[in-house]
């Protein structure tokens, strides 16, 4: 299984909505996305560090942790999900839970299934 979300807004409506500065967005993007997939590149709004105004980026999804010194450790690690009851303990999520966060524009979320693993529960 893999997390997924969707983003239906442009940049311009979320960087209205979330009040980011004016022309922070200097990327193309489409104006909206069914299935983002980890690791791949969205719009974040976050503070900046030369203004500490509200900023909107493009950043890739996933917890790339402090300590990383190359994306190819990170291979086969998970940074997409972090437990509540760890996420100040862990030390992949402790400093950026405390220190970097951001807010991502989310429409909704949805998990794959493959057809094979899915439960009797699991509505169709």
């Amino acid at each position: 299984m893999c997390g997924r979300y969707v983003r239906r807004s442009d940049k311009q409506k979320i960087a209205e909505h979330f009040r980011a500065g004016p022309n922070t967005a200097d990327f193309p993007l489409p104006e909206s996305d069914y299935n983002v997939a980890p690791t791949t590149y969205q719009p974040i709004i976050r503070q900046s560090r030369e203004t500490g105004d509200r900023e909107l980026v493009l950043a890739r999804w996933g917890l790339v942790p402090f300590f990383t010194k190359d994306l190819k450790d990170v291979k086969g690690l998970s940074t997409i999900n972090a437990r509540a009851e760890t996420i100040t303990k862990a030390p992949t999520w402790r400093e950026p839970f405390k220190k970097r966060r951001c807010i991502v524009p989310v429409n909704s979320f949805y998990e794959w299934v493959r057809p094979e693993s899915r439960s009797d529960d699991c509505p169709a």
